[in-house]
């Protein structure tokens, strides 16, 4: 493998900018680049691209998929990667971009550097830092593959098995507004109901792999008003799909109770695009990356997590998928930063799994 055209391909694709859900410029970049590699190129109604390629010198027949997103979190516009010291950062007023371009960029190199390798189907998917995601609205029926490798963590040693059934709580509060100084007690505060149910709520870590938070919330117009409207964004997870859902309902009931004591109306709208997935530790998806991982000196870290991955909805789809890393840190933030020796391996281990597949 060539590592500096690893490290420029890598700089070449941060620099074209894809903040969801705005990575449609990057997906038609991606289509003509791997089209002059060799690939078959198509794209299903939402976006995502698929590029499909031949098996090289093997006789397989059996494809397997690689899978990355396009799009990155803001802000992602005007990105200019600087090189220090075996790390790859931004001059610090975006993010880089390695989730989940380093990932892109990786796969690129090992398709034009394997030596040999079965058929490959390659998604791009859209838009998974926000949804409706590409891999959730993915017309899977076109994919042949059975068995995949999402690359989207962090060191290049992690392999995650599974993932969590995922909630999000969309709460809203309706009380009645009045004069909070003339006559408070005609009102009925959104608020107080609100930060009742949030205080009765065990929120953060429930068990090993179970949390809950209340992220958003929006209420109140004026200072001197009772406030009658109020809305929460919360969310629970589990990697126990039936405590996932136990905890949803015990969330929604402190929500509903906070509000018949104050005589607010309150709806609770519960939505999932997660349901929760896990894969054998001895099937052969795993055992070939941990294999590809001892031939390169990496430490294998078998596990599960409670964050969601494009791989959770490909399990579900019937395409047996785990989830390596890209040797990126601090994703999501104006300090996030690629490690090259790390990107060099992820590259030599995906490597290693496609020429042991051929």
């Amino acid at each position: 493998m060539d590592n500096e055209r690893l490290i420029n391909t890598f700089c070449d694709f941060v620099k074209i900018p894809s903040e969801t859900p705005n990575d449609r410029e990057f997906i038609l970049y991606m289509g003509k680049l791997l089209k002059k590699e060799g690939a078959e190129i198509v794209n299903d109604t939402f976006g995502n691209l698929l590029a499909r390629f031949e098996a090289k010198n093997s006789n397989s027949k059996e494809p397997v998929l690689f899978c990355c997103h396009a799009d990155t979190v803001k802000p992602g516009v005007g990105i200019q990667p600087v090189i220090e010291n075996g790390v790859i950062k931004s001059k610090g007023d975006t993010i880089l971009g390695a989730d989940d371009k380093a990932g892109i960029a990786e796969i690129v190199e090992m398709l034009r550097s394997a030596k040999k390798h079965p058929p490959i189907e390659f998604l791009i998917a859209r838009c998974e830092e926000t949804g409706p995601s590409g891999a959730e609205n993915l017309e899977h029926g076109f994919l042949k593959s059975k068995k995949g490798y999402v690359i989207d963590m962090d060191a290049p040693g992690e392999i995650i098995i599974g993932g969590p059934t995922y909630f999000v709580l969309h709460v809203k509060y309706k009380g009645r507004s009045a004069h909070a100084g003339v006559c408070p007690e005609k009102g009925i505060s959104a608020i107080q109901a609100a930060a009742v149910a949030v205080s009765r709520l065990k929120l953060g870590r429930i068990d090993e792999g179970s949390t809950t938070n209340v992220g958003t919330i929006k209420g109140g117009q004026n200072m001197n008003s009772i406030p009658a409207d109020l809305e929460i964004f919360a969310e629970c997870r589990s990697l126990n799909d039936k405590k996932a859902r136990q905890i949803a309902d015990e969330m929604t009931k402190i929500f509903e109770q906070a509000g018949k004591e104050f005589g607010a109306q309150v709806s609770v709208q519960r939505t999932t695009t997660l349901e929760a997935y896990e894969i054998p530790k001895d099937s052969k998806v795993v055992q070939l990356a941990v294999k590809a991982m001892e031939k390169n000196n990496i430490k294998p870290d078998v596990k599960s997590i409670a964050g969601g991955t494009d791989a959770t909805h490909l399990n579900h789809y019937g395409i047996q998928t785990a989830v390596l890393g890209v040797g990126a840190r601090l994703v999501h933030s104006t300090e996030e930063y690629a490690i090259i020796d790390e990107m060099v391996a992820t590259t030599k281990i995906i490597t290693s799994i496609v020429e042991d597949l051929a």
